[in-house]
């Protein structure tokens, strides 16, 4: 039962289009960082740090990531104490369409906080 439920995963995974791109937008903290950065670029890690409240590990292996998929641009200088800023390249740059388009789809569509019928359950 596992096996075909693996191989119904990863079926999906190649049928879908969108579904490399969900998985790796889907991560922590992701959206956030691509989003403060569409506002605002380049900027330092301290203030990215700062503004979403991130532990600094966390906030490094995410933009290591987003600069693995050539979604940003990491430039540190040889400065004491250091400095690194992370700029959109043209790629992440390009994501700002989509992020335009999911917004538009929202506000029509007013996508609830939670699912409709349900309900917090009282302790």
């Amino acid at each position: 039962m596992i096996e075909v439920v693996e191989s119904l995963k990863e079926e999906a995974s190649l049928n879908c289009p969108y579904g490399r791109l969900l998985e790796i937008l889907g991560k922590p903290h992701t959206l956030s960082i691509l989003y403060s950065l569409q506002i605002d670029s380049p900027l330092r890690f301290t203030k990215i740090q700062k503004s979403l409240g991130l532990q600094p590990k966390i906030l490094t292996t995410r933009l290591q990531e987003l600069v693995d998929y050539e979604l940003l641009s990491r430039k540190s200088y040889n400065e004491i104490p250091p400095r690194v800023d992370y700029e959109l390249t043209t790629k992440g740059k390009d994501l700002g369409k989509l992020f335009d388009e999911l917004r538009a789809w929202s506000n029509k569509y007013k996508i609830p906080d939670r699912p409709r019928g349900r309900r917090k359950r009282a302790n």
